[in-house]
């Protein structure tokens, strides 16, 4: 059963604690009231000591005691010394000697002493604790005004008792003037509470309750939490109200959810295959489209699959992948020959990346896979094309160059017959078309086969050393150090690097080592050819890629450029004229047109 107060019980402690509260505020009457009680208290003892009542008087010494130590704890003490000392000296000049009245007032003293010890030492204690109350007080208030949460205090009537700054500003009203107000009047503008609203489930059940509501009067979603609240005899008298601003959150959401239909709608809807493979290069993922690709029921058939499962040769896989831990952690247009449910091959080209977690570990490898087999065929058509029309070519040149031939001997059996005539000038000028007709006629056969067969992947080391062993002049020291590279170019790129070393040994005048080196750089892979022969002056450079240039044909530099700009890759000359130090061409090849090999 619960207790009830009675009123004197319950406003007694209030009267004191008002009454010090008064002392406390007022020193000049604390002391007042002390001094008051000191006389009346040694005023009286003086009279009981001459009467020889001296057994109860004494007790009126507890008064100014108790009241200087619980007001003046550190001088509480030494006011009761004082106060000892004095009753001592009247003690002692009306019985003077051991008499048992001056032993009875030094025991009265000691008892004094204690009490004023005990007192002050308790003033200090409430003193204390009334401080930590009201540290504890002033951080609460702190905290409960510096928390971004809208934060309201709701009596079991709906009405607010309390709010934060937060939670008032929201309201556009100071938390002094929420009080007293109906929250759903002020929140929600409503005459009566709205049917999601926590507070009245709360007052209901006694229970805690949450809900996520948008709230246009406050401009944005929150998530509502309220929690019981009860006064010091455990009655519910209201709750804990705090809305948590979730705009930002439920946007970000959205925006998730948004992104993540797009992606699911791209990934369903891709004709490439989409794949993701797990460290152990087992298939975790892939897209819908792969059925149709790979030729498979599902995509649930395959995974968990190793990745060597797709390739025709697995030994690619692994060379893909020490590829691209080797770069910059991706490949671009990979083509590798795959193979379908039923073992059939087929060309794809592959665009992947390794992912890593958080920490930087390797995960996996997700990309791209896309069927080119149709490409391949017109490749493999056009090609073939190409050939019969350089065979055409050929043949028409050869033809043309005979009859060239031909017509150059007639013209000069005329020349013959004409010196000395005015017509042997016109024969010297058919004689010098006919040299340029040839020499037109010739240029096409070195500019046919380039961009006749696809570009490829050719180990860049090998390919120097092969054009090397195809110069007709005496071999100098030659250092390759470009092992491990594969580079993305034309078939015909050996005779870019034949024709950098056959212009060194043809022009370079005292060329004796020729090297080549490479390095990476932002822009791409950089192949660095360098000769210790004379060089190349600063005029020459201007002209160095002309058709028609140079002190031989004149088509060497012309046409490397060109087969090197099939796929991308540019080369300039940036020796040192007039230094000695040689030539020094550097061959630019693309991020995407280079890889490392083991």
């Amino acid at each position: 059963m619960q207790s009830v107060r009675t009123p004197s019980s319950a406003n007694g402690p209030a009267m004191l604690s008002s009454i010090i509260s008064r002392l406390r505020e007022h020193q000049r009457a604390t002391q007042v009231l002390i001094l008051l009680t000191l006389v009346i208290a040694f005023a009286a003892n003086i009279y009981g000591i001459f009467t020889g009542i001296t057994i109860v008087l004494p007790h009126l010494f507890y008064i100014p005691i108790i009241l200087a130590a619980f007001f003046y704890p550190r001088r509480g003490i030494l006011f009761a010394t004082a106060l000892c000392a004095v009753y001592l000296l009247i003690v002692t000049s009306v019985y003077p000697g051991n008499s048992p009245e001056f032993l009875s007032a030094v025991a009265r003293c000691i008892v004094y002493l204690i009490i004023a010890i005990v007192v002050s030492w308790l003033s200090e204690q409430a003193k204390d604790q009334k401080n930590g109350l009201v540290r504890a007080k002033e951080e609460w208030e702190i905290t409960f005004d510096a928390v971004p949460d809208l934060i309201a205090l709701i009596g079991k009537d709906y009405r607010i008792l309390r709010v934060n700054k937060a939670m008032a500003e929201s309201l556009g009203i100071s938390p002094e003037q929420a009080v007293g107000l109906i929250c759903y009047e002020v929140v929600h503008h409503t005459s009566a509470h709205p049917a999601f609203c926590p507070h009245a489930k709360l007052m209901k059940d006694g229970q805690g309750h949450a809900a996520e509501v948008h709230e246009n009067n406050l401009g944005g979603n929150f998530l509502i939490t309220t929690t019981p609240l009860h006064d010091s005899g455990g009655n519910l008298i209201g709750s804990v109200h705090i809305a948590r601003d979730i705009t930002k959150r439920k946007k970000a959401e959205q925006a998730l959810k948004e992104s993540e239909e797009r992606y699911r709608t791209i990934l369903e809807n891709i004709q490439d295959v989409y794949f993701r493979f797990d460290e152990e290069s087992l298939l975790v993922m892939m897209s819908p489209s792969a059925v149709r690709t790979f030729g498979y029921h599902s995509v649930e058939e395959v995974l968990g699959c190793p990745a060597t499962t797709f390739w025709k040769n697995p030994k690619e896989w692994a060379h893909m992948i020490d590829t691209m831990k080797k770069q910059d952690g991706s490949v671009q247009d990979w083509q590798a020959e795959f193979v379908r449910m039923d073992g059939t091959p087929f060309w794809v080209s592959v665009s992947a990346r390794l992912y890593t977690d958080d920490a930087g570990e390797y995960q996996g490898t997700e990309g791209i896979i896309r069927d080119i087999s149709v490409r391949k065929q017109m490749e493999e058509a056009l090609k073939g094309t190409l050939t019969k029309l350089n065979m055409l070519s050929s043949i028409t040149r050869h033809d043309i160059l005979n009859q060239i031939t031909g017509l150059r001997t007639y013209l000069e059996l005329s020349k013959e017959d004409l010196k000395g005539t005015r017509f042997e000038e016109f024969v010297d000028k058919e004689v010098q078309a006919a040299e340029a007709i040839q020499r037109q006629i010739e240029f096409t056969k070195y500019y046919q086969d380039i961009g006749v067969n696809a570009p490829k992947w050719q180990e860049a080391g090998p390919v120097i050393r092969e054009a090397a062993a195809q110069l007709n002049f005496p071999a100098p020291d030659l250092n390759v150090m470009v092992d491990g590279l594969e580079i993305f170019a034309d078939p015909l790129i050996a005779k870019v690097f034949f024709n950098l070393m056959e212009n060194s040994l043809r022009h370079g005048e005292r060329v004796t080592a020729m090297s080549f080196s490479s390095r990476v750089t932002d822009t791409g892979l950089v192949i660095t050819y360098c000769d210790n022969g004379v060089g190349i002056t600063e005029e020459d450079k201007k002209k160095l890629f002309r058709k028609g240039f140079g002190k031989h044909t004149g088509l060497g530099l012309f046409l490397s450029r060109e087969i090197l700009a099939i796929t991308g890759i540019s080369i300039v000359e940036k020796g040192e004229p007039g230094a000695g130090a040689g030539v020094r061409f550097e061959i630019t090849v693309p991020k995407e047109g280079y890889r490392h090999y083991p």
